[in-house]
């Protein structure tokens, strides 16, 4: 697991952490609910068994995140589209767990 942060565009921190296969398609994780970006480890073995780097975001407030506050939900995709520009990722899949499938 390696943590990170990225700077975004409204000069908010965004926190994530990254498993799996680093060289590998990216696959974002948005995690449930209570949890955080930690949880996207336990994905890191199936990303290594089938090449997939995770990358597994913290939402505002949470963890390593800024609280943003009066989000809605239709902020996100915005931020995702940053964090995969960050990532080097054109393509990518998304997974959401429980409290992280809206945001699929």
């Amino acid at each position: 697991m390696a943590d990170h942060t990225l700077t975004l565009s409204n000069g908010l921190t965004l926190g994530y952490a990254e498993y799996g296969d680093p060289a590998g398609a990216v696959m974002f994780y948005f995690h449930g609910w209570p949890s955080g970006r930690v949880q996207g480890e336990l994905m890191h073995e199936a990303g290594l068994k089938f090449g997939l780097r995770i990358i597994a975001p913290d939402r505002p407030g949470i963890g390593l995140s800024d609280f943003q506050p009066r989000r809605r939900l239709l902020d996100w995709p915005p931020v995702l589209e940053e964090l995969a520009a960050h990532a080097g990722a054109e393509k990518f899949h998304v997974l959401g767990w429980s409290g992280g499938g809206p945001y699929v």
